[in-house]
Parts: structure tokens; sequence; C-alpha cells
């Protein structure tokens, strides 16, 4: 048995496969170890994921997750002392995306969920590749920037008098509440995130529009440009790219810039491409 995962921030999908199909799916919590501590991380595989995995001989995990790049040993660590005998392999979220996407092994490939992060691929190979710094410092065109976004419109009263009331009767939070989420709670990622629905419920208002174009005209300036786009097409993976796939199109054709595929989730991509090899 081969389990395969594909870690987000916010969930990470499970494929259990037996002789190229998939036999159950498991759906857990995100692991992200640059924002979850270890001993979570260890909760959640043990309360979320072993229930399932331990009906099955595990002979090999592919784990391919956020924060894993550079972190990744964390997560190598914890699924280790569950599983002891197994070939474990964990690599960053943009490697399993560029293996779910680029089949054959071209391609420029960009994560868009709770985070972003991109490579470009030639030959099978990452031929460049810039840092993901995360929210604080970037990661425009996420679901976090987004929601932060819309949140601090609401601290300062910049949202339109309609959307305002709409947000109040949705989610009844406050200025103490938000602040404690944001600097005295784990995940504050998450936290701003989970205010993106908002923006996709509202998308026909002219303000929410706004925010998703200036996330992504932000995304293609700064990130997407570097990258070559006059030969090679980008792919995309997440939640946000497929919620705002008419948007983000709008933009890469401003720009000049060709698309690939949009995949929501990559699990069966990669299921495909690893048991395929």
């Amino acid at each position: 048995m081969i389990a395969i995962a594909d870690g987000g921030a916010t969930k990470c999908d499970w494929a259990l496969v037996e002789n190229g199909e998939i036999v159950e799916r498991v759906k857990m919590s995100g692991i992200n170890p640059f924002s979850v501590p270890e001993e979570q991380i260890r909760t959640v595989v043990k309360e979320e994921f072993m229930p399932v995995a331990s009906r099955y001989n595990i002979t090999h995990i592919w784990f391919y997750g956020a924060g894993c790049g550079m972190a990744g040993e964390t997560v190598k660590r914890v699924l280790a002392e569950q599983f002891p005998s197994t070939e474990i392999v964990v690599g960053s979220d943009i490697e399993g995306a560029a293996m779910a996407c680029c089949a054959d092994g071209e391609g420029i490939v960009c994560i868009l969920g709770t985070g972003v992060s991109s490579m470009q691929v030639e030959g099978g190979k990452c031929t460049k590749r810039l840092p993901g710094p995360g929210y604080i410092l970037g990661d425009e065109g996420s679901g976090t920037v987004m929601g932060k976004m819309l949140l601090s419109d609401f601290i300062y009263n910049q949202l339109p008098p309609h959307l305002l009331k709409l947000f109040n009767e949705e989610y009844n939070t406050s200025l103490q509440e938000i602040v404690d989420r944001t600097y005295h709670k784990p995940a504050a990622n998450r936290f701003f995130s989970s205010f993106t629905p908002f923006i996709s419920r509202h998308i026909d208002d002219e303000y929410c529009q706004g925010i998703v174009r200036y996330n992504f005209e932000r995304l293609a300036q700064r990130s997407l440009s570097q990258y070559d786009t006059d030969r090679l097409k980008i792919n995309f993976v997440g939640s946000v790219a497929a919620i705002f796939e008419d948007i983000l199109t709008e933009v890469l054709e401003k720009y000049g810039m060709s698309k690939g595929i949009i995949v929501r989730s990559p699990i069966d991509n990669l299921v495909k491409n690893l048991t395929t090899k």
C-alpha cells in the first residue's frame, strides 16, 4: 500500500493507493511546519490520519506539503514515529504541484490557495524558483492576503455599507477577536483565509472584484513576470485559482501570459503520475 499526500496550510488530502488505484481517501487538517507546532502536527496525524491508515500495511509514503521545502524534516519525523518501517519521502507543496501539473516536465506551476508558491520546470527539473516569504512579506494572490485585506478594511470602516452589513451578519466578529486571533493564537494565516469565502460569495460586487484583481495583478507583476512566460504556460493549483478563475484569466491575458491547466486539488494527478513513473 502506498500513501500519497497533498498538504496545504488549511487542509491535507491523502490517497491510499494499491496497484495504481485509490482504495481510500482521507482529509486531514493542514500541518504546515512553519505555522503549526510539532506537537500539534503529531496530534493531527494521530487523530485524523492514523484511525484510517492503521488498517493498512503502508510501505511507502510520499508527502508533499506547504512549508516542507525547508522544514520537511519535522513532518518526516512525526510520520516516522507512526510508520517506523515505511519508506518516507517528504517534499514541498510546489514540487508536488509540478509533478501533478507538468507530467511532460515542462511548464510553470503556481500554487494559489491559503498561500502562494511558484516554480519553473524544464526537462523535469526546476530551473527557476522564487522564494515564498509568506503573507507578512508577500504572498499576493493568496487567500490569506485577500482575507487580511478584507479584515483591514473592516477594522478601518472602509467596507461599502451594504457589504459591512452582510459581513456583520455572517461573522459577528469584533476588533478584539481579530487582534487575538492575529497576534496571540497560532495559524493566523488560516484565520485570515477563512474570510476569503465572503469575497467569493459576493464576487459580483465591485469591491470584492477589486481585492481579487489587485492581488492577481500584484502576483503577475512581482512574481510570474520573472518566469519565461513567453514560451511556457502557467499552471495553477489551489482553491483560490479555481474559484476566481475568470478574473485570473483576465489578468494573465492583460500581461500576455498563457494559462495552462487549473487543478483545485492535485491529489488525483499526483497519484497518476507517481504510480506510473
